[in-house]
C-alpha cells in the first residue's frame, strides 16, 4: 500500500520551476534520511507528464553499480530486454547512452542515493561534468541527483567541485513543521502532537509509523523500546553516513553533546580528543543537521565566529529522545524490562516536551518575524545565557534599531504564577545588560518588548502583572492557531 503524500506543495512547485526554465536541467535534491525525497520525486515525476527513469543506487563497487544502472535503464527503454543491455567498461559511455536515449524528447532521469555512487567511483562528478559539457547540456534531459548524505551533496555545490556552474538548481527537502504533522496524527490533541514532535520531529517516515489510535506509552514502547520496531537501531543508520570509514570520533562527540556538554572545550575534554579534531567532527555533524551550532542572542553578529559564544546541541529530535531514554537503558531493554524504562520516560516526558516547546516558540518568532508579526524586524533569533545562568528562551534582536524581544516559555502543568512572570523582567534586564556592554551607545537605550509563552495561561494575579508590565502573553492554543495561520500565509 503506497504511503499517503502530504504537503510538499512548495517543493513540487520548485521542482517544476527548475525543470521548465530551460531545455536541459541538472538538479540536486538532498535532505536527511527518511525525510521523503524519493516519495517527492516520484510524485513530481507522475505529475510532470515526462517520461521518467528512476533508479536508486545501492552500496557496492563501481562495476556492479554501473552494470545495474545500465541494465535497468535499458529495460526502461526496451521493456523486458534488460538482460540484453550493453556492457560498458566506463562511466562516460553510460552518460553518452543517456544523451542518445533522450535526444530532443524532454525526459527525466532520477538517480537516487547518488553519494553511494561517488563512494564507489570518486571520479564520477568529473565524468558527469564532461558529459554535461559535451552532450547532456545541449539535450532536453532533466537530470536529478538525490541523496541523504547532506555533507556529500553540499560538496557538489562548492566552487572547487567539478559540477560547479553545471547544476541548474538545488532543493533541500526538510522535515515537516509542527503544524504540518497534524495530517499524520488527526486523532491527537495539539498537546499530544507536540509530544510526538518532540520525539520524532517532522520526519514523515517516522510519523507514518506512529499509530494515533493508541496512546503515547503504547507507541513509545512499540517504536523505541521493542526489538521488533523498525526504528530500533535507526541512530546507527543515521550515523552511517558520517561513519563511512568506521571512525569512532563521530559517535563519541555526538554522545558527548547528548550528555549535555555544550561548549567546544568541554566536549573535547569529555570525548578525550584534541580541540581541533573535535571542531572538525562537530562541523561534519552540523553539516549532517545532527548537531546545531547555537550562538547567544546577545552577541553582535560580527562576533558570531568566536567559539566562546557558541553552544552545541543535538538538532535531531529522534536522536535527542534516543540518547535521553534509550541509550542509557540498553541493559533494561535487553532484558525486555519495558515497564521500568516506560516509568522513567513517563516521569521525565513533561520536561523533555518542554524543551521542544521552547524551540517551537523560537520557530514561531522566526516565522512571525518574517510575516511582520513582531514589534521589531529581527536580525537574529536565538536563546541567551551566560555561564549556565540567566537563560532566556526566546530572544529576537534588531541591532541597528536597538530593539529586543525577550520571551520566556513554560510547559507547566498549571497556570503560571506572578512570581514566574516577574522573573521574565529580570532575565530581560540581564540580556539587555550584556548587549549594552557588547555594543555601547549612550545616545539610544534599548527598546525592550516582553513575551510569555504558557501552556495553560496565567493566574489572575499574573495576568494583572502582565498587563501592568506590558507583557504579551501567548498560550499554547494561541501559538498553535497562529502557527497554522502563518503556515497558510506562506504556502
Amino acid at each position: 500500500m503506497p504511503h499517503p503524500f502530504y504537503h510538499r506543495t512548495r517543493e513540487l512547485a520548485t521542482l517544476n520551476e527548475m525543470t521548465t526554465e530551460r531545455a536541459a536541467a541538472f538538479v540536486l535534491v538532498y535532505g536527511r534520511r527518511r525525510v521523503g525525497k524519493s516519495t517527492l520525486l516520484r510524485q513530481w515525476a507522475a505529475r510532470s507528464g515526462l517520461p521518467t527513469f528512476y533508479w536508486a543506487a545501492t552500496r557496492g563497487n563501481s562495476e556492479t553499480a554501473r552494470a545495474d544502472l545500465v541494465r535497468e535503464f535499458w529495460n526502461w527503454l526496451h521493456p523486458g530486454q534488460g538482460d540484453l543491455a550493453p556492457r560498458f567498461s566506463n562511466w562516460p559511455d553510460v552518460f553518452r547512452l543517456f544523451g542518445q536515449a533522450v535526444g530532443d524528447r524532454p525526459t527525466a532521469i532520477i538517480i537516487d542515493e547518488f553519494p553511494w555512487l561517488i563512494e564507489a567511483e570518486g571520479a564520477l562528478p568529473s565524468y558527469l561534468q564532461h558529459a554535461w559539457d559535451q552532450q547532456l547540456g545541449d539535450s532536453r534531459i532533466k537530470l536529478i541527483l538525490s541523496g541523504s548524505h547532506i555533507s556529500a551533496m553540499v560538496k557538489l555545490l562548492r566552487a572547487d567541485a567539478p559540477l560547479y556552474r553545471r547544476l541548474t538548481g538545488k532543493l533541500l527537502v526538510e522535515p515537516f513543521t509542527f503544524p504540518e504533522i497534524a495530517a499524520f496524527l488527526p486523532r491527537y490533541s495539539p498537546e499530544k502532537r507536540l509530544a510526538v514532535y518532540a520525539m520524532l520531529g517532522g520526519v514523515p517516515d517516522y510519523l507514518l509509523e506512529w499509530q494515533d489510535h493508541k496512546d503515547l506509552k503504547a507507541n513509545i514502547q512499540a517504536l523505541f523500546l521493542s526489538d521488533r520496531s523498525t526504528l530500533r537501531g535507526e541512530e546507527e543508520v543515521l550515523l552511517s553516513d558520517v561513519l563511512r570509514r568506521n571512525d569512532p570520533d563521530y559517535r563519541t562527540v555526538l554522545a558527548s553533546v547528548a550528555r549535555g556538554h555544550r561548549e567546544l572545550a568541554d566536549i573535547a575534554t569529555d570525548a578525550n580528543l584534541p580541540s581541533d579534531r573535535t571542531a572538525a567532527v562537530l562541523e561534519q555533524l552540523i553539516a549532517m543537521h545532527l548537531v546545531e551550532h547555537r550562538i547567544r542572542a546577545s552577541v553582535p553578529p560580527e562576533q558570531h565566529k568566536q567559539a566562546r559564544y557558541a553552544r552545541y546541541v543535538l538538532a535531531d529530535p529522534f536522536l535527542q529522545f534516543h540518547y535521553r531514554f534509550v541509550e542509557p537503558n540498553r541493559t533494561l531493554l535487553a532484558q525486555e524490562n519495558y515497564a521500568a524504562v516506560l516509568a522513567q520516560i513517563t516521569e521525565q516526558l513533561r520536561s523533555f516536551v518542554g524543551v521542544a516547546f521552547e524551540q517551537l516558540c523560537r520557530d514561531w518568532a522566526v516565522v512571525a518575524g518574517r510575516a511582520g508579526g513582531l514589534p521589531l524586524v529581527p536580525d537574529y533569533i536565538s536563546s541567551d545565557w551566560q555561564a549556565q545562568q540567566h537563560q532566556a528562551d526566546v530572544v529576537a534582536v534588531n541591532w541597528r534599531e536597538r530593539q529586543v524581544l525577550v520571551g520566556e516559555a513554560k510547559w507547566m502543568g498549571e497556570a503560571v504564577s506572578r512570581k514566574v512572570l516577574r522573573e521574565l523582567r529580570e532575565r530581560a534586564d540581564k540580556v539587555v545588560s550584556r548587549m549594552s556592554r557588547a555594543r555601547p551607545a549612550k545616545a539610544k537605550p534599548w527598546a525592550v518588548h516582553l513575551m510569555f509563552f504558557a501552556r495553560h495561561g496565567l493566574t489572575p494575579a499574573a495576568q494583572a502583572e502582565a498587563k501592568a508590565q506590558g507583557v504579551r502573553v501567548m498560550t499554547f492554543p494561541d501559538l498553535v492557531r497562529d502557527l497554522e495561520r502563518l503556515a497558510r500565509l506562506t504556502r
